[in-house]
């Protein structure tokens, strides 16, 4: 059969377009806070289109508008992707016609519907790690949280973790298995509570029944971005995908991006890498950047570094840690005080500059509870932001009180955490804190990696109970 001159013509323009696509390079650009980076994109593409732009741009966003631009004729499809939903929906509104702007999940979650024929308000159901935790173990919901409740907090967590960071049993053997799963439980804080085996057992079954979509018709919130990838999904493939607050992917969010985009620019800022606490790659962008250096079309990097919200005063003291961070000269000057105080009594201590609506910050949290604390004592409205740290505090009180030796405060009925302790109780309790976190430090130092973070976290959380 002899082929017609236009299909002929259509087969050299898609041979010359992906010979073209293969020369352009992934594009990475570092942007510092309030440096414009939402708007360099979005016009960008603007220019990419051949549309007019609303704003002059700075020699920084010449240089990005001008990479972005050699995607021109071949990028058909464009798709910016968000932080979260809100960001999304007010980006769609702001795109070019004819772009997408989804989150990550959003993005996911469609090829994962179509594959599955998933239709309907249920299809997303945030208990379902739980539920399969219950179908496996043969028992009922309920009757898990009201007596096992640790072991299913324990166990959906890791879960989680596990599809975050792209750690699959099926790939690993049971040890190197076993051994991730120690090292994220130590680097999430995830307290295992003594049944560690119980846990490590479950969490495998887990990942594998939560592949089995089929069987339950609905999938949870991580399984929107972790089945694409763990099932290797058929997914969109834009041809080019912008990726907003790259600092903040995960590992699983860093595949899918790779899947589902021809040409990469990612955007974002390597100094702001600070969701690492939620599951978040604290090395994303350096590891996006070594990733698509190593492809076939490379990648280039190009910087956003003169603010426009800072003031300069701010720029300057943010200029010690950040040294390319630049102020813009419309910025006013700002203020940063410097202040030392002599002792924690009220006459000497910060607290008489503290008003109303002020936010005081530390990396750990013992001192701000002490703190906290001596505001209360002097009848000023203070809280902790934050309900994970009481919880946690509260379960490791819990596990002190249980032994070993005989528990704090047993009897017929033990009483709660709020219960009014006796001197002595509360001696015992604080013995029980100190080889607790002597015996945990030993715990950590004896693995062949011990992790600071944990070490410190440790402290922390012994310090903090101290505080009550």
């Amino acid at each position: 059969m002899t082929r017609k001159p236009t299909d002929l013509a259509s087969r050299l323009r898609r041979t010359k377009q992906a010979a073209y696509r293969k020369a352009v390079p992934h594009l990475v650009i570092i942007a510092r806070a309030g440096t414009g980076k939402t708007t360099t994109n979005i016009e960008g593409i603007k220019y990419l289109k051949d549309l007019p732009v609303s704003v002059t741009p700075s020699p920084q966003q010449q240089a990005i508008w001008d990479s972005i631009a050699k995607s021109r004729g071949i990028a058909h499809t464009i798709c910016c992707v968000a932080f979260n939903e809100p960001i999304a929906i007010e980006l769609q509104r702001r795109v070019p016609p004819g772009c997408n702007a989804m989150t990550m999940h959003s993005m996911g979650f469609k090829a994962v519907a179509r594959h599955f024929d998933l239709s309907g308000d249920n299809v997303v159901n945030q208990y379902r790690v739980q539920d399969i935790i219950a179908e496996l173990l043969g028992r009922s919901i309920h009757e898990i949280r009201r007596r096992d409740s640790d072991l299913l907090k324990a166990t959906e967590k890791l879960v989680s973790l596990c599809k975050m960071n792209l750690i699959l049993s099926s790939t690993n053997s049971l040890s190197t298995f076993n051994e991730q799963l120690s090292r994220l439980a130590a680097h999430y804080d995830v307290d295992l509570n003594g049944q560690t085996d119980r846990i490590f057992d479950l969490v495998p079954r887990v990942l594998e029944r939560c592949k089995d979509v089929t069987k339950d018709g609905c999938v949870d919130f991580a399984d929107r971005i972790w089945l694409p990838i763990a099932l290797d999904l058929n997914i969109f493939c834009y041809d080019l995908l912008l990726v907003d607050e790259a600092q903040d992917l995960n590992r699983c969010q860093q595949a899918l991006a790779l899947k589902a985009g021809r040409r990469l620019i990612l955007c974002g800022d390597d100094r702001q890498a600070i969701y690492g606490w939620t599951g978040a790659d604290s090395d994303s962008i350096p590891r996006m950047m070594k990733q698509l250096s190593l492809t076939d079309q490379g990648c280039e990097y190009l910087h956003l570094t003169v603010t426009r919200r800072c003031g300069k005063a701010i720029v300057r003291e943010a200029q010690k840690i950040v040294p390319d961070f630049e102020a813009h000269e419309s910025c006013c000057e700002g203020l940063v005080l410097l202040r030392q105080f002599e002792g924690s009594e009220e006459k000497t201590s910060y607290h008489r500059d503290v008003k109303d609506g002020d936010m005081i910050l530390c990396r750990c949290n013992a001192p701000l509870v002490s703190e906290c604390f001596k505001f209360l004592r002097q009848g000023r409205k203070a809280n902790i932001q934050g309900r994970d740290v009481g919880q946690g505090l509260i379960s490791t009180i819990r596990k002190l009180m249980k032994g070993p030796g005989p528990a704090i405060g047993s009897g017929p009925q033990s009483p709660p955490v709020s219960h009014a302790y006796s001197s002595f109780e509360i001696v015992d309790l604080l013995g029980r804190l100190s080889n607790w976190l002597h015996l945990e430090t030993r715990k950590e130092h004896a693995k062949r990696n011990p992790s600071e973070s944990h070490l410190i976290a440790l402290q922390d959380k012994h310090d903090c109970i101290e505080c009550f």
